[in-house]
């Protein structure tokens, strides 16, 4: 039992994490992650065999994230074929530390298709590097949107996430707050151009609960919570959880503990 819940009823032991976010010092309308993250640019990169490669993150940040695209759709070559290879120090959970490593993302860029997502299967840290890589091809172009993720997979486990709780203490007034729940996979992913927000969409959120009744004030705790949910993620299968909380105003958030419960299949 935990919080008066039998977890267990889906199978396998309970099990609660917690994480504990806020918004102080961080400046007006961020958003924050807990339990994980997603990091990317607006924009989108456009190469070609004239600019083959786009770099991302920053040398020495200690990341230790996957990185990821997500594709315009199809991209084109003369001839042969051409992949998309990450490059970078990449590391892993058994604590190997490869610098100068690689992996490919993309086998074939024609065979991609709008909106697909793709992820490597390391872990990377400080910047790394997406390279158009041909096989006999003289000219070759892809767009796509890129950056980094880390998500909770309760360690390489498939489970089923019961309940999801996020208490905290206001820092100031928004009007228009949010917490959400992210089911991390492969699907619900949207390019764009010029104003792209990484992840699908939430499976659960506040705003979508509470209605208009989103409002935080400053100095008071807010909270919400969910219970009885039946959301299966595949952590084996490179799925997982991210709790990402959405602010508009400046410090608006002193501080806010979460809670996701889970129980293992």
């Amino acid at each position: 039992m935990i919080n008066g819940q039998n977890l267990s009823a889906t199978g396998g032991n309970p099990v609660m994490k917690s994480y504990t976010i806020g918004t102080q010092g961080l400046g007006a309308g961020v958003t924050v992650y807990a339990a994980g993250f997603y990091e990317a640019p607006l924009a989108s990169a456009a190469l070609t065999q004239a600019a083959a490669t786009v770099n991302y993150g920053a040398a020495n940040r200690a990341t230790a994230a996957h990185a990821f695209l997500v594709a315009s759709g199809a991209g084109s070559v003369n001839a042969g074929s051409c992949s998309i290879v990450v490059s970078g120090t990449s590391f892993m959970g058994d604590g190997t530390r490869v610098p100068g490593d690689s992996e490919v993302i993309v086998a074939d860029i024609t065979a991609m298709s709008a909106n697909q997502y793709f992820e490597t299967s390391k872990k990377w840290l400080g910047q790394v590097t997406f390279t158009l890589t041909p096989s006999g091809a003289a000219t070759y172009s892809a767009t796509f949107n890129y950056g980094f993720t880390k998500y909770d997979d309760f360690g390489n486990v498939n489970f089923t996430v019961n309940q999801v709780e996020a208490v905290g203490l206001a820092g100031a007034n928004d009007a228009d707050f949010d917490v959400q729940l992210i089911h991390h996979n492969s699907a619900g992913w949207t390019y764009s151009a010029a104003a792209f927000v990484p992840g699908p969409a939430p499976v659960l959120s506040l705003v979508t609960d509470y209605a208009t009744d989103d409002e935080i004030d400053n100095g008071y705790g807010f909270a919400w919570k969910r219970r009885d949910l039946s959301i299966d993620v595949e952590g084996s299968m490179s799925e997982g959880v991210i709790l990402r909380m959405v602010t508009t105003a400046n410090n608006a958030v002193q501080f806010c503990n979460m809670h996701i419960g889970v129980s293992y299949r």
